[in-house]
């Protein structure tokens, strides 16, 4: 551990060395696009895992998967209602940070003049706002 005189001063990348593991271990998570469709939908509201799988158009089964991936990584959490069982994010500052990334592709693609949505579809994209931890 490195020491320095500066208290308010960034800590070195040594010391961060648990939390780059931890934030490479969750980026693994997140590194499949319906296990992203997921976190998506699940930062509208809570949901089943058949929802789900209708929303991605994806069998039950692989959507039962991927929520296994996301629970581990504690992205998403549980909740029992009788036979079914409703997901929820865990903490609204993941499909933030999910969210302003997909903001900044859009943003690199449209600079380079292209478009990866059709513009309806992109308009509605760039202004969504934010999901905050009240929601």
């Amino acid at each position: 551990m490195h020491i320095r005189n500066d208290t308010h001063a960034a800590p070195e990348p040594a010391d961060l060395k648990p939390l780059f593991r931890m934030h490479a271990e969750l980026c693994k998570a997140l590194a499949n696009q319906y296990r992203l469709g997921i976190l998506y939908a699940l930062s509208q509201k809570e949901m089943c895992v058949t929802d789900l799988a209708s929303a991605l158009e994806i069998p039950v089964h692989n959507a039962s998967q991927h929520l296994r991936v996301l629970k581990d990584q504690m992205l998403v959490r549980p909740r029992k209602d009788g036979q079914t069982v409703y997901y929820s994010m865990t903490n609204p500052k993941f499909i933030q940070g999910c969210t302003l990334i997909r903001q900044a592709l859009l943003e690199q693609h449209r600079e380079l003049g292209e478009s990866l949505l059709a513009p309806g579809v992109l308009d509605a994209i760039q202004h969504l706002p934010l999901p905050t931890a009240a929601e």
